[in-house]
């Protein structure tokens, strides 16, 4: 073998050991990549459980969790797009358990119900709770002529318009002061506007005692304030910044976040006491300003029974109406506007309107009396 032919054998050779040693390399740079896919897979479905868990019963404590408590559900997902692609390509066996985050997300923290209506019977009454500001009235209007409900509790309305509604509604007693109205089939006993407590000077709910069937049936209209004013306020960094080190805000308003989310908790806990030292049946209903998920929302669950949890089907949202974010798939992604019963009364179907062009959705709900056998 000459000289040339040796210098062309070494490197052949030399050539086929670079490739063999970059294709190593890739090699290992892959295993080390779905090593690392895998961890991060696991770290984020960690977090992601744990924060919707924090988020469910603790979700005032911190500005974080009240930020993603009032944005759509799937901002939580959004890291796992880019986990998903990637393992797509390098691990597709992650896919089952990133699945599974989204799964527990969609049917548990996003609180979707099974539960079929019960057929409409005897001694059963239907009840439409709406917050009538920014509303689309014909939409409304034509949920009413469907549902033909019993009982009409709006808050955010004048008596002009409740007063409208009582003359298609033949037969009804119209009250209203302040804010709320009722209109009512059943004979009007007593109202009062709740004297404590009040936001801004103004009460945030009015007692409605009406007669069914010779028998005493309390209705509570509640409207509690809207946080939007207050998040928006501090979700800007320098709000952030001075709720983290402590020191008051001088604008006008809460002074800081604590200051204002202690507020908001006491207020929601007397309106608990209230209700829940009320002695009559009684049915509640409004707009709570409240995600399905928080310290707020169990606050009232844990004393009164959420009618949609009990008859509803689907995730019942409520607002804001129709929208333009993708991630919300262009429509509601909270359920703010609710009832509850108390004593004396269950609820056998709930459901929101099916419009989207109101900011608040309308809810119906349909209740039976509980029998002394507790049927």
């Amino acid at each position: 073998m000459n000289g040339r032919d040796k210098r062309e054998d070494w490197g052949r050779t030399s050539g086929e050991s670079g490739i063999q040693a970059s294709i190593s390399e890739w090699r290992q740079a892959w295993k080390s990549g779905r090593w690392v896919l895998g961890w991060l897979t696991g770290i984020y479905g960690v977090l992601a459980l744990v924060g919707m868990v924090a988020l469910e019963y603790w979700g005032e404590r911190l500005w974080v969790f009240s930020l993603l408590l009032f944005a759509p559900p799937l901002v939580i997902l959004l890291p796992l797009v880019a986990l998903m692609v990637m393992s797509l390509v390098m691990r597709p066996r992650l896919l089952l358990y990133q699945l599974g985050v989204v799964l527990f997300l969609v049917f548990w923290y996003m609180n979707f119900e099974w539960t079929k209506a019960v057929a409409k019977g005897d001694g059963q009454l239907t009840a439409v709770t709406f917050n009538v500001g920014q509303s689309n009235r014909p939409q409304f209007e034509a949920f009413l002529e469907a549902e033909q409900p019993d009982v009409i509790l709006l808050q955010d309305t004048t008596k002009t318009y409740a007063t409208l509604l009582g003359k298609k509604m033949r037969g009804s007693v119209v009250v209203a002061e302040g804010e709320f109205a009722m209109v009512s089939r059943f004979p009007v006993r007593e109202t009062k506007l709740l004297a404590e407590p009040l936001w801004a000077g103004r009460p945030v709910g009015m007692r409605f005692e009406v007669m069914v069937n010779d028998r005493p049936l309390v209705f509570y209209s509640i409207h509690m304030p809207t946080p939007r004013r207050e998040l928006s306020r501090f979700i800007g960094f320098r709000g952030i910044l001075r709720d983290f080190v402590g020191r008051p805000h001088r604008e006008p308003g809460f002074g800081n976040y604590r200051e204002w989310m202690a507020k908001r908790v006491e207020l929601a806990t007397t309106v608990r006491k209230i209700l829940a030292e009320e002695k009559s049946p009684c049915i509640v209903g409004g707009d709570f300003n409240m995600p399905d998920h928080g310290l707020i929302y169990h606050l009232f669950a844990s004393e009164l029974s959420d009618a949609f949890k009990v008859a509803g089907c689907g995730w019942g949202l409520t607002f804001p109406g129709s929208t333009r974010n993708p991630l919300a798939g262009f429509g509601p992604w909270l359920r703010l506007d609710y009832f509850f019963t108390g004593r004396g009364w269950r609820a056998v179907e709930c459901r929101p309107e099916a419009g989207t062009k109101s900011q608040h959705k309308a809810v119906m709900a349909r209740f039976q009396p509980i029998q002394e056998n507790g049927e």
